[in-house]
């Protein structure tokens, strides 16, 4: 079973001059990727913008998301961060922050974390008891030790007359 004809010999026979080569193909395929990373990005913009016209009537909206009432699209990257002054600036001028914050706040490290602070917020609510009731304890002898001073006083004061 030897084979007559090559792996291409049944393919369309296309002429030479209309292909591209690799690297023409490679370059035409970055700037297609490129100009469908614009419109996307475009369209998010528009959706962004579409979105807080909707909910403007929210006022309260701006107290629960930091980022919603001053941060403006469009604007001077350190012009946005001073203007605006909110969180979600921050995060637009440096992505690597918010990267930081979510593995920070990924489940296996949260879970940690909370592991760790149970017991450390038990001994210190009790140590934070005991350091109150011995500052009570404290109070009182003290208050006990003034009374009966001045009760002293008052005796011998009374009984000097």
């Amino acid at each position: 079973m030897s084979q007559s004809h090559s792996d291409t010999a049944f393919r369309n026979k296309r002429h030479q001059s209309k292909e591209l080569s690799a690297p023409h193909l490679r370059a035409l395929r970055k700037e297609l990727l490129l100009v469908r990373a614009d419109v996307e990005r475009m369209e998010l913009v528009q959706a962004t913008f579409e979105f807080r016209q909707a909910v403007t009537h929210f006022s309260w909206l701006k107290f629960i998301l930091p980022g919603f009432g001053g941060m403006r699209v469009g604007k001077g990257s350190k012009a946005s961060i001073i203007n605006a002054g909110t969180i979600g600036a921050l995060l637009k001028q440096y992505p690597f922050i918010s990267s930081i914050a979510s593995v920070l706040l990924a489940k296996p490290l949260r879970a940690t974390v909370v592991a760790g602070a149970k017991p450390a917020l038990k001994w210190g609510s009790l140590g934070l008891a005991a350091w109150e009731a011995y500052r009570i304890w404290q109070q009182m002898k003290r208050d006990s030790a003034v009374d009966a001073a001045s009760r002293a006083q008052a005796e011998s004061t009374n009984s000097g007359y």
